[in-house]
């Protein structure tokens, strides 16, 4: 295996200058820098990291953690991570939680043995003991959340306003017409979900709609029993006419369950989500939804940690996100 010596050799500068090459020295010019790659393209040189990392102090890897990696939004989040970070030469590590708090303490752990320089993180849904996170945030270690953040002072975060996003889509719903509106809920131990909720409800409020306990549904994973459930419930209330769903895969699912029992989208009842996940643009009707900018708030999370790592003093901030409706097939306005 090639080294620097072997670079050394082949172009006839020292070693101090091949290594300032490596360690991206504003000492070094151009022309000389373009010799030392060229050098080192030839010879098949891999940079040993581990040794970089430990004359630097930095290891140059990132650690991020999301609930799951196959979910639409976190893989679009990874995206925007992935395009500033690469380019700054950093190497990412992705652990799932799998929306367990002891395999993110775990993935946590590992980071720390691997003297990361940063961490990237969206909290799980059992997560309720912040004790370690807070530990690697006072060993001054830049830790960033997005989407789901923790109750706890002093964290840095980017996340989407929730809130708005289910008001303007449950309004947008109204708008068109819908007198009688109900919500398929996500999981109450998730923030977001909650505040998804509560936009949904307050847009209600605001134009005097009817509240019942019924208008908000929990639903599980068997069609077949979900479909029986939303059977009675129209059978119970045949006014229903707007359904807005958590999330576009509960919307999907809402939509084939809906073509099951041979109710017309959006003839007979309007259907909205929550993400604008690519899919939502090839179902039939194609789904409107909420622009939940995924990737968006991978770029923001990932130039936030950036400059914490920049800085000597972690600045800790939070971002906002305002979402956006995108109305599509299934909301239009029956004539």
């Amino acid at each position: 295996m090639a080294s620097i010596k072997d670079i050394s050799k082949l172009t006839g500068l020292s070693l101090a200058t091949v290594s300032r090459v490596f360690n991206n020295s504003s000492l070094v010019s151009d022309k000389t820098k373009q010799k030392v790659l060229k050098a080192a393209k030839e010879l098949d040189y891999q940079p040993n990291m581990m040794a970089a990392a430990l004359r630097s102090g930095k290891s140059k890897i990132i650690g991020v953690i999301v609930p799951e990696i196959n979910n639409h939004f976190f893989s679009g989040v990874i995206n925007g991570i992935e395009k500033i970070l690469s380019d700054q030469n950093y190497h990412i590590i992705i652990s799932q939680s799998h929306e367990s708090e002891a395999l993110e303490k775990k993935a946590l752990q590992s980071f720390m043995q691997l003297n990361v320089d940063g961490v990237l993180m969206s909290i799980s849904k059992e997560t309720t003991d912040f004790s370690l996170i807070q530990k690697i945030m006072g060993q001054k270690i830049p830790v960033v959340f997005f989407d789901r953040t923790p109750s706890i002072d002093h964290a840095s975060s980017v996340v989407l306003d929730d809130y708005k996003g289910a008001f303007i889509a449950t309004q947008h719903l109204i708008d068109n017409g819908c007198k009688h509106i109900i919500h398929i809920a996500g999981d109450s131990k998730v923030s977001i979900f909650n505040r998804r909720r509560e936009g949904f409800i307050d847009a209600l409020k605001e134009n005097n709609q009817i509240i019942s306990e019924d208008d908000i549904l929990l639903l599980g994973t068997d069609i077949s029993a979900d479909t029986l459930i939303l059977k009675e419930l129209f059978q119970k209330y045949p006014l229903i006419d707007g359904i807005f769903g958590y999330g576009d895969e509960a919307c999907l699912y809402i939509i084939n369950i809906l073509n099951i029992l041979e109710i017309a989208i959006p003839q007979q009842i309007q259907v909205i989500g929550f993400g604008n996940i690519d899919f939502t643009e090839h179902t039939s009707p194609k789904i409107s939804t909420v622009d939940q900018k995924c990737t968006q708030m991978g770029l923001l999370a990932a130039e936030m940690l950036l400059k914490n790592l920049d800085n000597e003093q972690i600045i800790h901030s939070q971002q906002v996100l305002s979402p956006a409706l995108i109305v599509r097939e299934s909301t239009k306005s029956p004539n």
